[in-house]
């Protein structure tokens, strides 16, 4: 695997800023000030994948806070985040989209307290529609009357400082069914807010134009967190499948930094030569355009395969239990013409939610702990089989490819 070992220690002045982040929070917790008014922030920490499945319920909030009734209405993202729902999805105008570093955020007390200086009495409310520790320390550290957060389906246990934090950062929270997923948790937050008869729906991107002629797929062998990576190997071998079965060039797609993925994959193929890479190569345009001109679209539980739902493309992802049903399979109220769910290959295991209950992916299993340690795939991905996913691709074939 070539993710960065995400346990390597912290630099001391990391350690140091923390530290003065965290003595911050439980201060302004002492705090009896409140800020009420008309400005609504929507507290985004999370990232490419997570921004698609939001952008279906983005209209809804300018219903709930409308402009023309004085709500001042902020989506607060990161700066890649938001240059990437700006080029690929159609997002409301009547959001104010801000940009923080939530990275630097929770790292850089100097960068915290500018942050916070800006952010400490601007709004009445405060609405966390994905929790994490960052979203949780920014409502910890602001005076909004409405403190509001799409929590967890289950406590979380440990770190406990985490644990903690996540019980203080808000005065309103929405509970998930630990059955529910991302879509029909953004419902539940939506009904809970007022909109009382929101359904979701499947994402939608800005449909863009051809860039790659032929007949392909894409596979996205990468993902954010090594632990999501199904095994090279594995892949290469339903590379070839698709390659001698189906006539299919092989276009790869991931972030800057999986560069390794396709260069491990090239060398185990029979026909390199029809493996095309494009990642870390491309604009957000350019990515969008070729998953929704694709064939098929295989890949681990990632942005890329988030992107082929919302682009109505044949779509299979290899996805973990360790936050079981919260991406994948998908869930929706509403399927449309035309709407294609993702088929979606789970081994499931005892131990499956474990980083709802732990933080981290291996809490509860002292094996897969050990093996995410050395940047190794979770054990309820190992578990699942190239088999599992040629019968997936045979299943679709009937309807997509021609033989």
């Amino acid at each position: 695997m070539v993710k960065q070992n995400k346990y390597k220690a912290m630099k001391m002045p990391a350690i140091i800023s923390r530290v003065r982040i965290v003595i911050n929070v439980l201060l302004s917790t002492l705090n009896k000030k409140v800020c009420s008014n008309k400005t609504v922030i929507i507290v985004f920490q999370q990232i490419f994948g997570d921004s698609i499945l939001i952008q279906s319920s983005l209209e809804a909030y300018t219903k709930l806070y409308p402009k023309n009734e004085g709500y001042n209405l902020i989506f607060l993202a990161r700066p890649s985040i938001l240059k990437f729902m700006m080029e690929t999805m159609p997002i409301p105008e009547d959001i104010t989209y801000e940009e923080l570093d939530y990275k630097k955020f929770l790292s850089d007390y100097k960068y915290y307290r500018l942050i916070i200086n800006s952010y400490k009495n601007k709004a009445g409310t405060i609405v966390v529609p994905v929790t994490s520790l960052s979203a949780e320390i920014f409502s910890c550290s602001v005076n909004a009357k409405r403190k509001i957060g799409l929590v967890r389906s289950i406590d979380l246990k440990k770190p406990f400082l985490y644990a903690y934090i996540s019980k203080i950062a808000y005065n309103e929270t929405v509970r998930p069914a630990k059955e529910d997923m991302m879509l029909q948790r953004h419902r539940e937050l939506i009904r809970y807010l007022g909109l009382t008869n929101y359904k979701s729906r499947l994402p939608i991107l800005k449909e863009k134009d051809r860039i790659i002629s032929g007949k392909y797929a894409v596979i996205c062998p990468g993902s954010s967190k090594a632990e999501k990576c199904w095994s090279i190997d594995k892949y290469a071998s339903i590379s070839n499948y698709l390659i001698e079965k189906f006539e299919l060039d092989i276009h790869l797609c991931g972030s800057p930094g999986e560069e390794e993925y396709a260069n491990q994959l090239k060398n185990k193929v029979k026909h390199s030569e029809k493996i095309i890479s494009h990642i870390g190569k491309t604009s957000f345009s350019e990515w969008s355009s070729i998953v929704q001109h694709a064939h098929i679209v295989i890949g681990n539980d990632s942005a890329t395969v988030h992107m082929s739902v919302a682009a109505r493309v044949p779509s299979i992802c290899i996805a973990g239990v360790y936050d079981k049903n919260l991406f994948f399979p998908y869930q929706v109220d509403i399927l449309e013409d035309g709407d294609l769910l993702p088929q979606t290959i789970i081994k499931d295991q005892s131990c499956r939610w474990c980083r709802t209950r732990g933080y981290n992916a291996g809490y509860g299993n002292k094996e897969c702990a050990n093996r995410i340690k050395t940047n190794k795939e979770a054990l309820c991905i190992s578990d699942i089989e190239i088999s599992d996913v040629i019968e997936q691709i045979n299943k679709l074939s009937h309807n997509f490819f021609q033989e």
